[in-house]
């Protein structure tokens, strides 16, 4: 602050306000990927590969020889 008790800004309004409106733009992109990827439907494929997981954790749990999961 200066002694006036202006806040001394070296950074003209104008040049904020075209941050503001470049970081606006950056996240409205952002939020139309994200939804254009969630709006994906997932493949078989992967699927599969969860399936294939989750049995062998299954196996696994159940083959311990403590007993404990």
């Amino acid at each position: 602050m200066s002694e006036s008790g202006k806040v001394n800004n070296k950074d003209p309004e104008g040049r904020r306000g075209q941050r503001r409106l470049g970081n606006r733009a950056i996240g409205e992109r952002l939020r139309e990927m994200y939804d254009g990827v969630v709006g994906e439907s997932v493949p078989d494929d992967f699927f599969k590969l969860l399936e294939q997981a989750e049995a062998k954790a299954k196996a696994g749990v159940k083959s311990r020889p403590d007993g404990e999961a």
